[in-house]
């Protein structure tokens, strides 16, 4: 498997990463928990939402939202491995309700430029988790990880941030959690909704 910056987010690349991973779901399903709580504490997470998972991996964070949940909303994954999407170039094709990104916007070239997409095309939030810089090595710590995402950046996009043990030691990740409600939206400008 290709890494570093050269590193290409084919099908077979990201199978190949994928199936490198040693961790278990109960070790990852902590993110998971915690978005699912977020969506239900914030705006209630309905069976009518449609929601992306940007970056679904292998589609766990559908799994607890079901099994945890009990929700029976659209799910969308979108992943290199799944259908070869290019996270790295991806543009909305549609309005949904929640758009969540687990442990993948440091996998991103320009992360920042990406977040602002998800953003413009939400009608209930985007919650992203990543490594925290400031008591990790982020770039260190996995092949793949080609930016780093600050707290003080996911706050001027104005994120709600908390710092999370994600990983076993304190304060090792970036949770946040952004809500459109007082934000301007084209894509419901332009529909009318």
């Amino acid at each position: 498997m290709e890494d570093g910056p050269s590193w290409c987010p084919t099908i077979s690349n990201c199978d190949q990463y994928l199936n490198a991973r040693t961790g278990k779901y109960e070790w990852r399903r902590v993110r998971y928990a915690a978005a699912l709580k977020a969506m239900q504490i914030t705006s209630g997470l309905s069976d009518e939402d449609t929601l992306i998972d940007f970056g679904a991996g292998w589609t766990e964070l559908d799994y607890c939202l079901r099994t945890e949940g009990n929700w029976r909303g659209r799910y969308i994954p979108l992943d290199g491995g799944i259908d070869g999407e290019d996270l790295n170039n991806w543009h909305p094709r549609r309005e949904v309700d929640w758009i969540v990104a687990l442990e993948i916007v440091e996998h991103l070239s320009d992360p920042l430029v990406v977040i602002e997409r998800m953003k413009r095309f939400v009608r209930k939030g985007v919650i992203i988790s990543t490594p925290n810089c400031d008591t990790v090595d982020v770039l260190g710590m996995d092949d793949t990880h080609v930016s780093i995402v600050t707290k003080k950046q996911l706050q001027e996009a104005k994120f709600v941030v908390w710092e999370r043990a994600f990983y076993g030691t304190k304060n090792d990740s970036l949770f946040a959690l952004y809500r459109p409600e007082h934000e301007y939206c084209p894509m419901v400008e332009r529909t009318g909704a």
